[in-house]
């Protein structure tokens, strides 16, 4: 106890000099780190629907190693080359929506699946509208969807859901639904201290940065139960199923949403790293979803295929940001690429 008492005191001590002088001998690199911290907890804002994109915000953010801007137009939705504005809302409308990898985390929009889908249709004459946002589950999906044809005053003519890994289990554990409707998560995020500490402590930045240049950092792509539900039985079994049907009978809003709105809908399910590596390719992830899209006549686009076409090394060092989980460039056009293959001159 007294060797631990001394650790945690010179550690405090550490980490308070370490504050201090990175305050006021080095406060551009402080100003740099904390702005780029802020730029993602300011970004997201209180909704009905627990948590929506701030509008009209404007930054600069790293994630990871990697540094890219980061906008949102007057609505809330992230905005970039190619994204439909006012001038636009006449033009036929599709929506994308999706959690943190559909809102492009760690890639700029033009370079994300869904802005490359943005560009595709600008040059048809057509607008993707992105309503992804980190965090995003079905429970939400339709939500969002409602509130963001109030918001333009439009209807979409085709809405693709880019169905994650992590939904099953936001749906079965994170999100609550409340009296009248209003979801609900729990209201403290470890993300958010993590943030804090990165940009106010240069001792902590520096071991991060070491941290993701190095061998070690592939383990972080990797040992996710939020993506392992799909072939570990324990977890199929504890949340699993429950998250799957959680999951359809939301979706299963919609589809009836397209029904009333006189829109396509198209499912979209890809693959974690943890996926690729232990070379899950039929995934229950693939096979549930095929299954349920043919039962309600909604087009299936599986978009873990080409993730497969490589040594799962490769692929995982290559299509994904090291020491991550999301999508690096080449992964973005990969999916987009699976995705324009899938649908041809359709959309």
């Amino acid at each position: 106890m007294r060797l631990f008492g001394r650790i945690l005191l010179i550690l405090v001590i550490t980490l308070a000099l370490d504050y201090v002088l990175l305050a006021t001998l080095f406060p551009g690199w402080k100003r740099n780190w904390s702005d780029a911290a802020t730029a993602y907890t300011q970004a997201y804002i209180p909704a009905p629907y627990d948590h929506d994109l701030a509008p009209s915000a404007n930054s600069t953010r790293a994630w990871g190693n990697v540094v890219y801007s980061w906008q949102t137009d007057r609505y809330g939705f992230r905005t970039g080359a190619c994204a439909p504005g006012e001038a636009e809302k006449s033009r036929p409308a599709i929506f994308v929506i999706g959690d943190s990898f559909t809102e492009g985390m760690g890639s700029s929009y033009e370079k994300s699946f869904a802005g490359l889908m943005a560009c595709d249709a600008a040059r048809q004459g057509k607008a993707v509208w992105n309503l992804g946002v980190a965090s995003y589950s079905p429970v939400i999906y339709h939500r969002k969807i409602q509130a963001a044809a109030q918001r333009l005053g439009i209807k979409p003519v085709e809405i693709y859901v880019f169905l994650d890994m992590s939904d099953i289990y936001d749906d079965a554990n994170v999100y609550r639904v409340e009296a009248g409707g209003v979801v609900r998560s729990s209201p403290f995020r470890w993300y958010n201290v993590g943030q804090f500490f990165l940009g106010n402590f240069a001792t902590l930045r520096l071991a991060y940065d070491l941290y993701l240049e190095s061998s070690f950092a592939t383990v972080g792509s990797l040992g996710h139960d939020r993506a392992r539900w799909a072939f570990d039985p324990d977890l199929l079994e504890a949340w699993g199923r429950r998250g799957l049907q959680t999951a359809g009978e939301n979706l299963d809003r919609i589809v009836a949403l397209c029904r009333e709105w006189h829109c396509r809908m198209t499912l979209v399910v890809y693959p974690w790293p943890d996926n690729v590596e232990i070379g899950d390719r039929n995934s229950i992830q693939v096979t549930h979803w095929r299954e349920w899209a043919n039962a309600r006549h909604v087009r299936f686009i599986n978009g873990f295929a080409p993730f497969f076409n490589e040594p799962a090394t490769t692929a995982v060092d290559k299509y994904f940001i090291h020491g991550d989980v999301h999508f690096s460039e080449r992964g973005h056009r990969l999916l987009y690429e699976e995705v324009r293959r899938a649908i041809s001159d359709d959309y």
